[in-house]
This record gives C-alpha cells, structure tokens and sequence, in this order.
C-alpha cells in the first residue's frame, strides 16, 4: 500500500523521483521476506527434494517437480551460475571480475521491448539519447555520453563500426527474435577486449541449434504503422548443427514535430520547421550459423535505410535525406581441449561495413549569408557521400590449467582496416560554397576523406587464480599498437571474496582505452568539420567495489560503487582561424563516481519483481558538471505469471533532471516516468504465443537534450503498442 502511494504521488510529480525509488529498494525486500517465508514453508523444500529424488533415481520429473527444474535452469540460463564475458571462460558471476548484468530471453520477451537498444534502458547507469543527426540511439553509461564507448559483440564478434568508433548506428534495431541472452560488463574490459571496452562491453548471444530444435515465426504490427517478420530456425543434423535467424522490418517512424530549427532564425520563409521529424526506417537481415565437431562458421548480413532524424546541420528537410547502412561479416573458428588442461580457440574473420549518404542539409530555396558575400540555392545544399571499411583479423587465445582453479589465458589478434571506397558528390562548391546547377563528382579533387590503412597488432596475458574456494583473484593485461596513433596498455586487477555463503565482495581495477575513428582522424575537405591525425586515444582508470546478498531463497541484491577517472576526451570544437568550422580534438578530463544497486525477488516461477537505482556524479576537470544525464535514474518491474496461459509485465523507467552544457542558458530537461504494459498470452494453441504492449502509458510528455538550434529540444514519442504473434514448429 505504501509503495503504491508513493508511486502515486510521484506521477503527480508531489514526491522528488530519488525518494520513491529510495524507498522501494529499502523496503521491498522487507516486505516480501513475510511472503516469502510463507510460500517456502511445506513447498520448497519437498520440492527440491523430488527434484533431487528423480535425479538420483533415474526417475522422470514430472507436475510441480517438471515446473521447478525447468524455473532452475531458466535461472541458470539466466547466467546466474555463469557468464563467459568477464574472462572469456565460463565463471560464475559470483566471481566474475566485473560488474555484470544478464538478461535472458524470457526476461526480454515478458518486458515485451522490440529491439536490442530499448532493453539497454532497464540496465543500471545505462541511458537512450536520442541522435538528432543521423536518427540512431545514443547511449549514455554511468554519466558519460557516448555510444563509441561502449564495445558490442555478437557472440563474441565486434561489430562496432571502424569509421565512427560506435555499433548503435546499425545494430541499435538489433532483433530480440534470436536473442538467448545479453551480457554486459559495466565498467572497462580492454585488458581483455582492447578497443571500444571503455566504459562497457556487451555481448549479445543469439540461438545455438539445440535451443530452438525447429523453426518459429515471428510477426507483429504497431504504431506508425510498423510491421516486422522474422524467421528462427535451429536443428542438429549428427555432427552438424545449424541455426540462425531472417528478418525483415519497416517503419513509418515516430512523427513528432520539431516548432523551430536553424533556418528559422536566417531564412524562415524556406524553412520546413515548423515540421515533423524524419524516423522512418526499413531493414532485413540474416544470420546463419554451422557447427560441426569442434569447429564453426557464423554470417551475418545486415542492411538498413533510415531518415536522419533532424540531420548534421539540425534543419528539416522535406524528406529526401537518407541513410544507407549495410554490414555484413564471416567469421570461422576452432575449439579443442586437450587432456582438460590445454584448449585452442583460433579464429579468422572479415567485415564490410558500407554507408551511403544523401543529405539536403537546407531547405529549397534557401539563402546563405556568407559574410559579405550570399548565395541562394534553389534545390537546396545536397550532397552524396559513400565509404566502406574492410577489415580482416585473426584471433588465437589459449587457456592453460596451470594446476587445479587456476587459468592461464595468453593471446593474439592482428586486424588489417582499410577505408576504401570513397566518393563525393555535391551541388555546391566545397571552397566557395558557391552553388551549382547539378551534383558533381569531387571524389577525385576534394574528397570528404582519404583512403586509409590501420593495422593493429594486440597480445594480451589473463590469470584467474581460485586461492580457495571462496576467494578468487584475476589479473590480466593487454598492448595494443596502432599504426596511425600509438598504442595503449590496458592492466586489470580483480579480487572477488565469498566472504558469507550467501554474499560475496568485488574490488576491481581496469584502465581502458577508446580509439579515435577515422571519421575523427580523417575527415577532410568539409566546410563544417574537419578531422584531426594528431589525436590521442581516450584513456580511463576505473575502480570499482561492489557486495552481493542473497536474504533468502527469494531476494537477492547487490550495491556497486564506481570511480572513473578519464583522460583525453575527443570532442568537436570551433577553429579560430574559421569560425564555421569545427575540428575534433582532445579537449579534456573528466571524473564520475556513483552507486548502483539492484534488487531481484523471485517470488515463484513466473513471478518475481525487479529493481534498480543509479546515483551517478560527473564532472569536468574543473569540477563542471557534465550534460545530458541525469544524476539519479532506476528501474522498477513486477512480472506476473497467474496462469499458464497469461503473464503480465509491467515496469517503469525513471529519469531526474539532465542538466543543459555550459554555454547553455535554457532550464535543465525535466525528469520524466516512462510506464510500459505487456501482456502475453501463450499455449492456449499449441506452441502460439500473442503480446500486446503499450510503451509509455500514462502517455508521458518527454523530449531528449538538443542543442540549442532546436530550442525545445527532440520530441520523443508518447503512447504507442505492438502486438505480435509468434509459432514454433
């Protein structure tokens, strides 16, 4: 009752957000301990004992014995006994050295979210920005914008993009069709992982063959008239296993309105604004998986088309403007131990990345002031650009059992990255700026960018040493270099104690590095940015402490503490011989620290309630406060499985203020409660399965940070559903 008051309130907005979030993760586990004592008593112990029983005997499980080991190895599947991110071996998260977070495809499909970004929101410290430039999510970590700094892997395999450093521009959309688990480590991981593992590493893991055993269909429909299809498929043949996933999805997009842009304040008789954003989006992609003994094969292809948004200059189109993305990689590898001491993983993999851009950055018609000088331009500023980045890589770890409960790791990677491909069309002249009647070829004369070759050469060194059972150390290392900028050695420590049986401690230190992309190195011959080959990596030291408890059978949670100190942030910033321009640089420091905690009740199968709260505190080295994320944001779930056919989902994401930067004299972003309902009706035909959800409920009015050419910032959506239908054969 308390805690249904409380939230009450605060939707009024009578109660500060940080206080109902404070007191749920106090209180709950308190309140439930009561219930779920009662549920225990006469129940869980008869149950594990049937459940041993049939074990021991060889006896099949069947009724409440079938149900409780099939809700044990959801747990374990939920990585509750053991996650591969943190030191590329199977290592239960109790000692695992890193903060990590593991969402399981039955957590995924009760919160009923459509792609792989939208999940990202109910992890700790995590944040979607909007991008107002090219459309695609942006992601905030632990008080830091930035989503170059975050690593992403599909099992195993980096897919963030070379050029501009991140992953979200192509796989933001990324499917939950053929999504087993998520991993994610908080915190850095390039002692292991090198590039990109800056301030976190995620790890996406699709289907093996065994897990799906037959085909399922997905299909749904929802607001902006969206309509989505995918195909799961999985089968072992003998020695042969296949699997994988086709998909295919289209979007109207959200169409919010954007009152005022930067043509408004020059030449408001051509400007679009007042006019809605351009989110439409479309893609199909496939993904194919072969085992065979103890090798694989895996591709993925993966194409998109999408509006930008706003655009780079932050002024409205008319909806010409599109984006054009296609990935696609092949990787091979190899998997033996010998003796249960030694065990090989080669691997040898290539990956294309291509884009294609067609911007109008103004508006038909419109007239540029140009000092003393003004052009007008009847079709507008357009311009053509096309890249691609080819890179091809080879990967040999080894893990050696020195002797028992301790692993060596040593190994090597060398990547060939080459930016190829380019070509430039514009209908003005990139000097003068003067207009011109048709798009012409300046790929040969003033190209955006220059081909380029980077080759990377890293050898890395891991120990996980069990002292003793309950005590559990890991220390490792890694040296990447770089043939255009250097290098950067990436050391780690970290000691995990069981000091209790039902808790454990985590001290943990790692230094990580973000690479500059070649859109940052390398960018030439453009009027508004310029790249900058003299760049330094960005470089972080993180520590990082953290306690795990587990009241009961039922309630667990844990409490993070972090501190990131980082060096060398890479940002744009105006040139003073030519105000209209901008150039990255690296433009200073920065110091974060905050808590996260965390709280599981796992009431009965089915049935559990989850919530989160982040505390975080960045600051510039003058002791600034960063932009764009707020201070205090959390998640709160309730999961009910009342009947075999039906679950219910519903959970809110809450956000305080987010502050405006420096030089920005507009009040700081409101905080805002996104509320989402899912409902999900299964077997009551066989394997068919129908979800509905409604995102955002209550229908919230909220927008993310812009700058200040869009005064009111980017609208964000309001009330929108989905319903999908799914069928396993």
């Amino acid at each position: 009752m308390y805690v249904n008051t409380a939230l009450k309130y605060m939707l009024k907005g009578k109660v500060p957000v940080i206080f109902v979030i404070f007191f749920s993760l106090c209180a709950l586990p308190y309140l439930v301990l009561d219930t779920s004592a009662a549920i225990a008593v006469g129940t869980e112990t008869a149950r594990n004992d049937e459940i041993l029983h049939a074990h021991e005997e060889g006896l099949p499980c069947t009724g409440e014995c079938l149900t409780q080991a099939q809700y044990t190895e959801a747990e374990w599947l939920g990585g509750k006994d053991g996650v591969s991110i943190a030191t590329q071996h199977e290592t239960p998260i109790s000692k695992a050295p890193g903060i990590v977070t593991v969402i399981t495809a039955e957590e995924i499909k009760n919160l009923g979210y459509r792609t792989f970004a939208e999940i990202l929101r109910t992890v700790p410290g995590f944040e979607l920005l909007k991008s107002g430039a090219y459309g695609e999510q942006n992601i905030a970590t632990r008080g830091l914008k930035g989503a170059e700094k975050v690593r992403v892997m599909i099992n195993g395999h980096l897919v963030n993009n070379p050029l501009t450093s991140e992953a979200f521009s192509q796989f933001d959309d990324f499917p939950v069709g053929n999504i087993k688990k998520i991993e994610i480590i908080r915190g850095p991981g390039s002692a292991l992982y090198g590039e990109n593992a800056f301030l976190a590493v995620i790890n996406i893991i699709t289907f093996k063959a065994e897990d799906v055993d037959g085909v399922k269909l997905n299909s749904g429909y929802g607001s902006f008239d969206t309509k989505e299809g995918s195909i799961v498929f999985g089968k072992i043949y003998g020695n042969i296993g296949i699997s994988g996933m086709v998909h295919w999805r289209e979007t109207d997009g959200f169409d919010g309105i954007v009152e005022s842009d930067l043509e408004s304040r020059f030449d408001p008789a051509h400007s679009v604004a007042p006019g809605s954003v351009q989110d439409w989006r479309q893609e199909y992609g496939m993904n194919l998986k072969t085992t065979y003994k103890d090798f694989y094969t895996e591709v993925l292809y993966n194409h998109n088309r999408r509006g930008p948004f706003i655009g780079p200059q932050y002024i409205l189109d008319d909806g010409s403007s599109d984006i054009k993305d296609n990935y696609f990689f092949v990787e091979t590898g190899y998997k033996k131990t010998f003796e249960e001491i030694f065990t090989l993983r080669p691997r040898v993999y290539y990956d294309q990345s291509e884009r294609r851009l067609f911007i109008q950055s103004f508006p038909d018609g419109t007239t540029l002031p140009l000092g003393a000088t003004s052009y007008t331009y009847p079709d507008g500023t357009e311009a053509i650009s096309n890249w691609a980045v080819k890179t091809t890589g080879a990967e040999i770890p080894v893990d050696y059992a020195l002797f028992e409960g301790n692993i060596l790791t040593v190994g090597t990677e060398y990547r060939l990255m080459n930016l190829t491909n380019l070509s430039t069309y514009a209908n003005l002249n990139t000097i003068t700026l003067e207009p011109l009647d048709s798009l012409q070829d300046f790929t040969d004369t003033r190209p955006f960018a220059e081909d380029h070759t980077r080759r990377v050469l890293s050898v890395y060194l891991q120990d996980t040493w069990d002292i003793i059972d309950t005590l559990n150390l890991t220390l490792g290392v890694r040296n990447d270099s770089y043939s255009d900028f250097g290098g950067a050695i990436s050391p780690r420590a970290g000691l995990t104690w069981s000091f209790l049986d039902n808790a454990s401690l985590k001290v943990l230190y790692g230094e990580a590095f973000r690479a500059p992309g070649f859109r940052e190195m390398y960018t030439t011959n453009q009027p508004a940015v310029q790249g900058n080959p003299d760049l330094k990596p960005e470089t972080i030291s993180t520590y990082e402490i953290g306690v795990d408890y587990k009241f009961n059978t039922y309630v667990s949670s844990r409490v993070n503490y972090f501190y990131n100190d980082i060096k060398d942030l890479i940002a744009l910033r105006v040139l003073s011989s030519a105000a209209r321009t901008s150039q990255f640089e690296n433009t200073g420091n920065a110091r974060i620290q905050g808590v996260e905690t965390e709280t599981k009740v796992d009431i009965s199968p089915g049935n559990y309630v989850f919530m989160n709260y982040t505390f975080q505190h960045p600051e510039d080295e003058q002791g600034d406060e960063l932009p764009f994320t707020a201070q205090h944001h959390g998640n709160f779930g309730v999961n009910v499985h009342y009947w075999k056919y039906m679950n219910t989902n519903l959970n809110t994401f809450v956000s305080g203020t987010r502050p405006r930067e420096e030089t920005d004299t507009r009040d700081d972003l409101p905080g805002y409660a996104l509320l989402n309902l899912s409902v999900i009706g299964k077997e009551f035909f066989k394997t068919m399965e129908i979800q509905g959800t409604v995102f955002n409920l209550l229908n919230k009015n909220y927008s993310d940070p812009g700058p200040t050419l869009i005064p009111d910032d980017f609208p964000r959506p309001g009330r929108t559903f989905w319903v999908g239908l799914s069928y396993q054969f």
